[in-house]
């Protein structure tokens, strides 16, 4: 029967604070996994990430259905938290947050998932980085519509976002409520851009093939970063899941595959 192995690990960077947040729900083989990253200052950047993390968990613990109605409530629901933070905090009325929100039962091999803003949820096949979300940034979508060349990374403007958990207006590609199917071996990674503005897909593969855990894979991930404490250096986060326990089809690169279904 295919597990769950789960590994996670959130740092400050060269920042005064840390503005990510991240936490999981679930057994050996379904979960609920969230990552966030707050902003609108340092303060009311984690409130705003804080908080939506523990009311979307909250909200999967009491009701741990996993589906595609569920995905969506469970993007209301953080808009809702939002929204009422906002409130009941008046002193910090621009905090906001991206979200990346992925929910799994391997007993049915289903997952789902929604995000707003600019933090990634990666599925990596036969060794193979598949990127399951495309930034809500002003630059991916000047990339999208041809009108920008370039990559993101390196880009001072690669951070201006359109969309995140506080927008008036949710864009269509925030959800994925149809039913994706997951294979063993398979293997995910939630992570805010601190991470991947840093960290290559190729990199991110090398890494997978070397590890031997979940966690080994994040601390190896980490230790590509070019300066863990430089002031430049954003907040950087990652939560690992893996589908089974480390068998060669996690980490062997075979011929291809497109990560969609």
């Amino acid at each position: 029967m295919m597990q769950l192995s789960i590994a996670h690990r959130s740092e400050r960077g060269g920042r005064e604070a840390n503005e990510d947040a991240l936490g999981f729900c679930g057994n050996d083989t379904q979960g609920c996994y969230v990552m966030a990253d707050g902003t609108g200052g340092h303060e009311g950047g984690a409130l705003a990430s804080d908080t939506v993390v523990r009311q979307v968990l909250a909200h999967f613990s009491a009701a741990p259905r996993i589906d595609g109605d569920s995905i969506n409530e469970l993007m209301k629901v953080a808009r809702e938290a939002l929204c009422n933070v906002r409130k009941l905090n008046l002193q910090f009325p621009d905090m906001n947050t991206t979200i990346a929100t992925l929910m799994l039962d391997v007993e049915r091999r289903l997952a789902y998932w929604n995000y707003l803003g600019d933090s990634r949820i990666y599925l990596f096949r036969n060794g193979r980085a598949h990127s399951l979300t495309t930034d809500h940034s002003i630059l991916q979508s000047m990339i999208d519509a041809g009108f920008f060349t370039g990559t993101l990374r390196g880009n001072c403007k690669r951070n201006m976002l359109y969309a995140a958990v506080g927008s008036d207006e949710m864009p269509e590609r925030a959800v994925r409520d149809a039913p994706f199917t997951v294979q063993f071996g398979d293997v995910f990674l939630l992570c805010t851009d601190g991470l991947w503005e840093n960290v290559s897909e190729e990199i991110m593969e090398e890494m997978l093939r070397q590890a031997k855990t979940p966690e080994q894979w994040i601390d190896d991930m980490m230790g590509k970063l070019p300066d863990p404490c430089a002031p430049d250096l954003d907040n950087f986060s990652a939560l690992a899941v893996w589908i089974g326990e480390r068998e060669e089809i996690t980490t062997r690169i075979l011929p291809e595959s497109s990560g969609n279904e």
